[in-house]
């Protein structure tokens, strides 16, 4: 997230992901799962107040499943489908990378949502809020 002070990250490594392939490997559908109150922005504070904007106890998980995935050459799939968010679900699309390195597969891809799209009310610091756009990157390996 963006805020006119400052910038930073939130990562989650508690994410529960699964993909479908073909006979030859290639990627088919995907569906992601990540709890809202898994995100470290290594400030515990902005953490807590985050769970509490996004409400993440009554909207515990972000969920991303995919309804195409299309090979786009080279290790590259253009990906389609639904990101739920604070209980609302939205179309999204975006390119996904495919690397392969001792005998593990490496995906990722970043897309753009608009936060109060989901109906989320944006944070503020001395009265002044934080960017509405939120980019979502992901890097996933099986």
């Amino acid at each position: 997230m963006k805020h006119a002070l400052h910038e930073w990250t939130g990562v989650s490594k508690d994410v529960n992901c699964i993909m479908e392939t073909d006979a030859n490997g290639t990627a088919q559908k995907v569906a992601v799962v990540v709890k809202v109150s898994s995100f470290d922005s290594k400030n515990s504070n902005r953490d807590s107040h985050m769970i509490e904007v996004t409400e993440g106890l009554s909207f515990p998980n972000i969920t991303f499943s995919s309804s195409s995935i299309t090979p786009n050459g080279q290790g590259k799939y253009k990906v389609a489908g639904k990101l739920s968010f604070h209980g609302v679900e939205k179309p999204v699309e975006f390119m996904m990378t495919e690397e392969k390195k001792d005998n593990k597969r490496f995906f990722n891809g970043s897309f753009q949502i608009l936060i109060e799209d989901y109906k989320i009310e944006r944070p503020s610091l001395m009265f002044v809020k934080t960017d509405n756009e939120v980019i979502i990157k992901m890097n996933v390996a099986f």
